[in-house]
């Protein structure tokens, strides 16, 4: 027992010292909040401190055996927790690791190999592997990828440069397929778009995204990607002009119109509008979606364009360039 009260009063006090330096700093910030946040901590915790070692002491001096164990566990809560939370921290570490261990992971070794080596982005060593013994290319791994949906997985995740699209050409000059479903849909995956092949690609923001999309739909890849709702790719919130310039040189429909029921027959360049998105906007008007059609609804790119962008809005930077270009453009 001796020992937990040695710890418990250790406890307490390296608690006490702590709310009384938060009651003593000096506040810092760039607004009220901020600028009393360490008050009003202090405020909080002090008669949770005070309740502790309160009932901590109690149970010593001849109290109930309960307020002790209480005020024990109180002075003891925050080292609890910190023990818990780093525990569940290294536990989701190694859980995580050990599932990202299974991506790229084939039955076939030669295929984990080839795995591996994308992973290095070592080029030579994927273009010395797959000449070696042509590949199973509609093997899985033990996370449902084949091997070209591994190498596109990680060229989208690929923020250093264009190494990772290399490997995924090497493989589809191999003959590798641009399967739909290459890149097998998982239980965290709340939709088609974080599975097709495609529109996993043109979710991605990285310096390579045109030109691995560029290099799938050369490979025999549609351009005319549908969502989980049946809505065309060129509707996607990730549209881009590099990407939807990738799309329009292989042939996709930029003359689709929109199935969601608040913009129902909208056209591309109406969604781009009510987006403000103008670079996209410009875009689809450059590329022969009409200005002057009109939904059933009513809605038109005039109509919109009163309501998202009246007289005075203004923009910076990037989006005001874009904006000027596109009310030029469409004033031509």
């Amino acid at each position: 027992m001796k020992w937990l009260v040695v710890a418990g009063w250790v406890l307490f006090g390296l608690e006490a010292l702590f709310v009384a330096m938060l009651a003593l700093q000096r506040n810092m910030g760039d607004d009220a909040a901020g600028r009393g946040m360490a008050t009003g901590f202090a405020i909080v915790l002090a008669p949770i401190v005070l309740v502790a070692g309160g009932l901590f002491l109690w149970g010593q001096r001849g109290g109930p055996k309960a307020a002790f164990w209480v005020g024990l566990a109180m002075v003891a809560s925050p080292v609890l927790f910190a023990a818990f939370s780093m525990a569940t921290g290294t536990l989701g570490k190694v859980g995580r690791a050990m599932e990202r261990a299974q991506y790229g992971r084939f039955d076939d070794p030669a295929l984990t190999r080839i795995a591996r080596a994308i992973d290095r982005k070592d080029l030579a060593e994927v273009r010395k592997l797959v000449a070696a013994q042509k590949p199973d290319f509609a093997a899985r791994d033990r996370r449902g990828r084949t091997i070209l949906g591994h190498a596109v997985s990680r060229a989208v995740a690929d923020y250093e440069g264009k190494t990772a699209v290399e490997a995924v050409r090497i493989l589809l000059q191999a003959g590798a397929p641009p399967a739909v479903d290459a890149i097998k849909a998982g239980v965290t995956m709340a939709s088609i778009s974080e599975h097709n092949l495609i529109y996993h690609v043109f979710g991605g923001n990285t310096p390579g995204t045109p030109a691995l999309l560029d290099a799938l739909l050369s490979a025999g890849a549609s351009p005319n990607v549908l969502d989980e709702d049946g809505r065309s790719i060129i509707f996607s919130t990730y549209a881009s002009v590099p990407k939807l310039e990738v799309l329009a040189r292989h042939g996709a429909n930029l003359q689709a119109l929109d199935n969601r029921e608040d913009r129902k027959q909208w056209s591309a360049l109406m969604n781009a509008v009510y987006m403000k998105a103008w670079a996209e906007a410009l875009f689809f008007l450059q590329h022969g979606v009409p200005v002057d059609y009109t939904a059933p609804d009513g809605s038109s790119v005039t109509t919109i364009l009163q309501e998202v962008d009246p007289p005075g809005s203004t923009y910076h930077g990037a989006e005001d360039a874009a904006h000027a270009a596109f009310r030029a453009a469409l004033g031509r």
